[in-house]
């Protein structure tokens, strides 16, 4: 009797059918799958309420600090410079060199958002060039009535130049920061408007309804080279006062004095001399003071200009003040 072994995969009557196991569901496998992708569904979902709700936000506050932080720089280099002016005029003691920070960028956030740059840009003075700001004013000579001359843009009555800031906020409005004759201007989107103004000062010493109207101002000159710097970081702004003499010009009869402002801003200049005239020294719109605005407009409107003209009138006293001040913007030592 012959005996074969039979084969682990067949029975004994069997007819030498392979026997297939069943396949089968690895559950773990799915599970981890699906836990996977839930994880990944939750992460994207806070990632996305951050970049557009927390994001935002953020970048907001960031860019609205750095603009508080620039205005407070910007007038900074105003006061300083017309601390020096007062301490210079007609003196021999040289003034001391002024350098004043000016932060370009708002800071980003790390790996979400960049840090929003800025544009610095020194426009020195230039005859015929904007801005301007001239001064006309007829006096008395040698206590002589009808020996009189003429205060004008040809002869110390002119000034010019400017520093501006804009920063094309992303998040924040839009805003420029402009120093020119002696002013810090804000400019943004909805408006503009003088945030400090020039050593302006108007009063009557007149009595019994009668006006002698005194004025005090000084005008700044800007030099130095045509200059637009861009980018991040900070920037080093260095003004150097060369000149500065106050002179007293009077007339006994009084007559009207003039300011020719040539400017980008005109909007700013026409509010900032309405609202320091009116209600000064007596006057009103009209009555002692008039302002007249006029637009001068291209196909490019980056172009636009204003001449804003300010008339004071019955003027028996000018104080007046010229500086020159040369500007420079460097880069920031760090060590």
């Amino acid at each position: 009797m012959n005996l074969s072994p039979q084969h682990a995969n067949y029975s004994a009557q069997s007819t030498g059918t392979t026997i297939k196991k069943k396949q089968r569901w690895d559950d773990e496998g799915v599970a981890a799958t699906i836990g996977t992708i839930m994880t990944l569904l939750v992460f994207l979902t806070f990632l996305g309420m951050f970049t557009n709700q927390f994001l935002p936000v953020w970048m907001t506050d960031n860019e609205s600090s750095h603009m508080s932080e620039v205005i407070g720089q910007f007038t900074s280099l105003k006061s300083t410079i017309d601390i020096s002016i007062s301490n210079y005029a007609n003196s021999l003691v040289a003034p001391s060199s002024i350098f004043v920070p000016v932060t370009l960028s708002a800071p980003g956030v790390p790996v979400f958002a960049a840090s929003t740059a800025g544009i610095l840009t020194l426009t020195p003075h230039a005859i015929n060039m904007r801005p301007m700001f001239n001064v006309s004013y007829t006096y008395q000579t040698g206590g002589v009535l009808h020996t009189v001359s003429y205060l004008n843009p040809s002869n110390d009555g002119g000034s010019g130049g400017s520093l501006e800031l804009y920063c094309p906020n992303r998040y924040y409005v839009e805003e420029k920061l402009i120093y020119e004759n002696g002013a810090v201007i804000l400019n943004q989107t909805d408006g503009e408007f003088v945030i400090a103004g020039p050593q302006f000062l108007t009063k009557n010493l007149g009595s019994g309804g009668t006006s002698s109207i005194v004025v005090k101002l000084t005008q700044i000159t800007l030099q130095g080279h045509n200059k637009t710097v861009g980018g991040t970081g900070s920037k080093g702004v260095n003004a150097n006062l060369q000149f500065a003499d106050s002179t007293e010009y009077d007339n006994n009869v009084g007559s009207i004095l003039y300011f020719n402002i040539t400017s980008q801003h005109g909007i700013a200049w026409e509010n900032y001399f309405n609202s320091t005239l009116n209600g000064t020294a007596g006057m009103t719109y009209g009555h002692g003071y008039t302002i007249h605005k006029e637009l001068k407009s291209f196909a490019d409107k980056s172009r636009n200009y204003y001449i804003v003209r300010v008339s004071i009138s019955s003027v028996k006293v000018f104080d007046h003040t010229h500086a020159v001040v040369n500007l420079d913007i460097g880069e920031l030592v760090r060590s």
